[in-house]
């Protein structure tokens, strides 16, 4: 199935102003079937024909149903295929029930597989985040340290404002020591991320 000029049209003035901003020109040129099947590839509900029937209703023109039906319903088709409900799963995307009861268990059974891969994936990320946030403390540390430890020895750094540098660089030195800790807990727990998932992958290598 081609889509046509007017189709091409709606989804330009969708993306800039949302389907309160359809002209009459995309409302009269749009082809409803070719605008069902993307919906439907895209695994948008069927109500979405209900947003550009209120965009259209300004100029009295009315989107066909029947048209955006068949249209969706060959584009659900190719969406609900369980190899793509894997990679929907895997990306952390939504099922919105577009699938019909034949094929829907299939593609249910392969989202959730790809929900857990992405579930390991977003873990490890979440442990990898956190340890490059820690790195950046610690040179953030060893700056301050740095010019702690020039103004302290200082001819002109006071006696009073000497005591407090000193205060402050032990301060800064234990966060250090606490969060080199934390890294090396973390790194810890990188390494059991990183099994699960290789060990996770291994399983689903070859079943989609």
């Amino acid at each position: 199935m081609r889509l046509l000029g007017g189709l091409a049209l709606v989804a330009a003035v969708l993306t800039l102003s949302g389907c309160a901003g359809m002209s009459e020109q995309a409302c009269v040129a749009t082809d409803w079937q070719s605008v069902g099947f993307e919906d439907g590839v895209a695994g948008r509900s069927p109500g979405s024909i209900a947003n550009y029937r209120q965009a259209c209703s300004k100029y009295g023109i009315a989107p066909s149903l029947e048209q955006y039906r068949v249209g969706h319903a060959d584009g659900a088709e190719l969406y609900c295929r369980a190899g793509n409900g894997f990679e929907v799963g895997r990306r952390g995307g939504r099922y919105l029930g577009v699938c019909s009861a034949e094929l829907e268990p299939a593609f249910l059974d392969a989202f959730a597989n790809g929900r857990e891969l992405y579930e390991f994936e977003a873990a490890l990320r979440s442990v990898e985040n956190q340890i490059a946030a820690r790195h950046r403390r610690l040179e953030e540390l060893t700056g301050e340290l740095t010019a702690a430890s020039v103004a302290i020895i200082s001819d002109e750094t006071g006696a009073e404002r000497r005591a407090e540098l000193l205060l402050n660089a032990a301060a800064m030195a234990k966060e250090q020591g606490k969060i080199a800790e934390e890294i090396e807990a973390l790194e810890v727990e990188r390494a059991l991320r990183e099994a699960d998932l290789y060990a996770y992958r291994q399983t689903v290598a070859f079943a989609y």
